[in-house]
């Protein structure tokens, strides 16, 4: 590793970016991803800068499985396509997709807020774009996870609901005045 290589390797070291653990939540796999893309694209890294940046944030479970990786892969030639290839195949495996279909598809407010429970909704529609391709399908998945009282509700004073965030600000009101009624 030559003089600017190391360079490059203390500027990124700089960034105090996450690291990767290992854990197969595709939530955490996403974000960690993101970040640190955001940051090789800010410092116009190279395919191999970024193989080999990204690899010094894997630890624990991550890093042992790197260490199998370097075994059977050439890290000379690995572009960042390769390592995202062979990481997804690890941590966005259909099995862990699957799993986050389901959460999706079984989702329901319970004893959540509503913000809460719209939070829930949002993270996982990302992982469902078959079950909800458009905006009013995601409108509808989440009324219909919503508690009975606040559902019906929600329906009456929505004659047409446009987007999410009407709804959700609608299923807000809804919460709002049923908490306000049951405080007097």
């Amino acid at each position: 590793m030559g003089y600017g290589f190391k360079l490059v390797y203390e500027r990124f070291r700089k960034q105090s970016l996450p690291n990767f653990e290992g854990k197969p939540d595709p939530m955490v796999v996403e974000e960690w991803l993101k970040s640190i893309e955001a940051i090789f694209d800010h410092m116009e890294l190279d395919d191999r800068q970024r193989v080999f940046c990204a690899a010094h944030l894997l630890k624990m479970d991550a890093k042992i499985w790197w260490d199998v990786v370097k075994k059977t892969r050439d890290l000379n030639t690995m572009t960042w396509a390769n390592f995202i290839q062979v990481f997804n195949k690890k941590y966005y495996s259909a099995t862990i997709l699957e799993t986050k279909v389901d959460e999706f598809v079984t989702l329901m407010q319970g004893n959540l807020f509503d913000i809460e429970y719209a939070q829930n909704v949002y993270r996982l529609a990302r992982f469902t774009p078959e079950i909800v391709p458009t905006e009013a399908m995601k409108v509808q998945s989440f009324v219909r996870g919503l508690q009975p009282m606040i559902a019906r509700d929600v329906k009456m004073t929505s004659v047409e609901v446009v987007s999410y965030a009407e709804i959700l600000d609608k299923a807000l009101g809804v919460e709002y005045l049923d908490v306000m009624t049951q405080l007097f």
